[in-house]
């Protein structure tokens, strides 16, 4: 509707604000209003626990074994586990994704046995800096498995438990929160504290955001054997991977279909087969060997998959900021990406 000056003079002010309101209300929202999709933004971030237990398998009991768990502690301690937490917190602060799955979401603690008084608290760590950077975080799911023990001498022990977790922003709605283990699980003979099961696992639920309904699940395979990596993988394609609706996977597969190890390949390969498609940047983002390293990363197996196919509108890597030490956050990168949900 175009008005002309002699138009406008005859009805006044209040006529043409009228006017306008009416042809306002009655018409249909502008095309870019109408043809914009929803989306959802979402991170996934292996946070180091901080330490290679590795070690702790094959040593001897008594003190050689408190001295290497010692040794592991104060590891920690020097890696300023709560100055990386801060890192991780100010990545999420700054990216602002809807949902974080976390994994390596260590919780250590030392005292007599049991060991309670906690040293680092990782979620602690992020979920405090958020609140103080008024950021508005939840934690929508948690699973913590392996929980570990052993002597430091001194009738002290040190403990580790382990986990994964997803964080959801304020005004996402989250239904039918579930965490659990994976049935099949590596288990570890150690010759100090007896058998070790890795005790690995997964979280999953329903997310509403912006009206659409999306099933997300956060996860970290195993790592130290392939024929247990690739069965937790089959274990999520049979289970929390079979919602019918729109679905995002997130996590640390320790799998990717161009590692140079072949045999560490299958996992993501199975998760392809099944209709997962990547949703992330090609770019690089794992791992650094040290904390402290200058050189990159040369490989990824942090990812975000979907079924069906969701178009990408961004994506890319945090996580190479460091301490006032020079300690990077972790020896993994964040990958965040925005996501285009279907009606």
């Amino acid at each position: 509707m175009a008005l002309g000056p002699s138009r406008i003079s005859r009805l006044g002010l209040a006529g043409v604000v009228g006017v306008v309101c009416a042809a306002l209300l009655s018409g249909a929202p502008s095309p870019a209003v109408a043809a914009s999709p929803p989306r959802v933004s979402v991170m996934t971030r292996n946070l180091y626990l901080g330490a290679d237990l590795r070690p702790l398998a094959t040593v001897a009991p008594g003190p050689p074994f408190e001295q290497a768990l010692a040794k592991i502690l104060a590891g920690v301690k020097a890696e300023d586990a709560n100055g990386r937490m801060k890192l991780v917190a100010r990545e999420i602060a700054d990216a602002k994704p809807d949902l974080v799955g976390l994994q390596e979401m260590a919780l250590w603690r030392t005292g007599p046995r049991p060991a309670s008084r906690v040293a680092y608290d990782y979620l602690g760590a992020i979920t405090a800096e958020l609140r103080r950077l008024h950021q508005p975080y939840r934690v929508v799911a948690l699973e913590r498995g392996l929980d570990v023990e052993g002597p430091t001498g001194a009738g002290n022990d040190g403990r580790i438990t382990l986990g994964d977790a997803i964080l959801a922003r304020k005004g996402v709605v989250v239904r039918h929160a579930h965490s659990a283990l994976f049935a099949d699980q590596l288990r570890l003979p150690t010759r100090a504290v007896g058998p070790v099961v890795t005790n690995r696992g997964y979280d999953e639920l329903d997310v509403t955001v912006h009206g659409v309904t999306a099933h997300v699940v956060n996860t970290h395979l195993e790592a130290y054997t392939t024929a247990d990596r690739l069965a937790q993988a089959n274990e999520l394609i049979a289970g929390p991977l079979a919602s019918k609706l729109p679905t995002i996977l997130l996590g640390d597969l320790n799998s990717g279909p161009s590692l140079p190890k072949p045999a560490d390949r299958p996992p993501y390969l199975a998760l392809a087969a099944a209709g997962f498609t990547e949703a992330r940047t090609p770019e690089l983002s794992c791992c650094y060997r040290k904390l402290t390293d200058t050189t990159g990363w040369d490989h990824n197996v942090d990812h975000i998959m979907t079924r069906p196919a969701l178009a990408v509108v961004r994506s890319f890597v945090t996580g190479r900021e460091t301490t006032a030490a020079g300690l990077h956050p972790s020896d993994h990168g964040g990958v965040v990406s925005v996501l285009q949900l279907p009606r």
